[in-house]
């Protein structure tokens, strides 16, 4: 008898969704896709920085101009954290808008649990990471523990929004190019976000299929206490 794995967000019993290379599983209550098939180390490594060396300079800079635009919306940080930074063009480009940025990138500095800050951070930015996280949640854990209370978590990735509730789903993933990259392991929908947001007590506003911003309910923590 095959034990269909859970759910890495909701725990829930999933079932098979599509196969190539690979087993993508789809959980029934909170919708998310992913696979337990982790790509080797070494070829993670190389494919990250592969990645790094093909991305033009105006890329980044329209990436980090959009960024900014949405954390104004919220507030004025005093510290960003660029949570997986890979080659720095981001960091570098935040810094040039005049922001205190501190750049975490797994390869080259070790994991965000690892680190001393000696302060926290208004906001964290994870722009292309939250799909490669094998264990969302404990990262989830690690970054409150350097957030300011009121501070903002900033995630980009492709959402599943477009064809996840339709019911060939499994043929619009199947010519997605965003699952076709090796080391992307999750892929969310609002409805997965709703369900993140209800679990830890977050409020979540969602822009678009891309962009996504957390914020913990202080107010309401304390309200309970």
């Amino acid at each position: 008898m095959t034990i269909e794995p859970h759910c890495r967000i909701c725990k829930s019993d999933a079932i098979v969704f599509y196969q190539d290379t690979r087993t993508f599983y789809k959980c029934p209550n909170c919708l998310l896709i992913f696979t337990n098939d982790l790509p080797d180390k070494a070829l993670e490594e190389n494919h990250y920085k592969s990645q790094w060396k093909t991305t033009e300079p105006e890329f980044w800079k329209n990436q980090t101009d959009a960024l900014a635009s949405y954390i104004q919306k919220y507030l004025t940080p005093k510290r960003i954290l660029d949570f997986g930074s890979g080659s720095g063009e981001m960091t570098q480009e935040l810094q040039r808008h005049g922001y205190q940025v501190t750049a975490l990138e797994p390869m080259n500095d070790g994991y965000l649990r690892d680190q001393n800050y000696p302060f926290l951070f208004d906001v964290v930015v994870a722009v292309e990471v939250i799909e490669h996280l094998p264990n969302v949640w404990e990262e989830l854990e690690q970054i409150e523990k350097v957030l300011e209370p009121e501070g903002i978590m900033v995630f980009s990735t492709g959402l599943t929004n477009p064809f996840i509730e339709l019911p060939d789903a499994a043929e619009h993933f199947k010519t997605w190019w965003y699952k076709d990259d090796p080391t992307h392991l999750s892929f969310f929908c609002n409805r997965t976000l709703g369900v993140m947001a209800d679990m830890r007590d977050y409020t979540i506003d969602i822009y678009g299929d891309k962009l996504f911003v957390v914020r913990r309910n202080v107010n309401q923590e304390i309200a309970k206490k």
